[in-house]
């Protein structure tokens, strides 16, 4: 743990430097051509007849720019995250889960007696059976099992 941390480090020091030295030489230059158009370039031959002027850049330490934005841009991407994540729809679930199922009658399954037929609808009203395919037990399946247990239920 202690390793990696020492090489990035030592690759944020590396790269730093590198960037503040190519960054202190630059030099803008801003000009208009005949057209009218603005242009800005690093080098002043590039305005040709034009006439340049030199634009002074400000900069903040390259380092400090670094590692301010990038600690702030991580937090603002996690702040992202959680929004994106709390808005998402929780996962469809297919009925109440299996700890807290009645115990099934029927084991789902039916041999075609009217007593496993009756056991079966009882099965899918009490939520104790679903769908093999993990689909949700819906209106249709409800009504389907309220006729069976009107018609093998005795």
């Amino acid at each position: 743990m202690k390793s990696s941390n020492s090489n990035r480090s030592i690759l944020s020091v590396c790269l730093t430097l590198l960037l503040e030295s190519s960054a202190s030489h630059a030099q803008i230059y801003k000009w208009v051509d005949a057209s009218g158009q603005t242009h800005y370039s690093e080098s002043k031959e590039d305005a040709g007849k034009a006439k340049a002027v030199e634009l002074k850049v400000e900069s903040q330490s390259i380092s400090t720019r670094a590692t301010n934005s990038s600690a702030k841009d991580w937090q603002e991407q996690e702040r992202q995250f959680k929004q994106r994540q709390a808005k998402k729809p929780n996962e469809k679930t297919y009925g109440p889960p299996v700890a807290t199922r009645p115990k099934s009658l029927s084991g789902g399954k039916s041999d075609d007696t009217d007593a496993s037929r009756c056991n079966l609808a009882r099965d899918v009203i009490s939520g104790a059976v679903g769908h093999r395919n993990g689909a949700p037990v819906d209106k249709h399946d409800q009504e389907v099992a309220e006729n069976d247990i009107r018609a093998f239920c005795r």
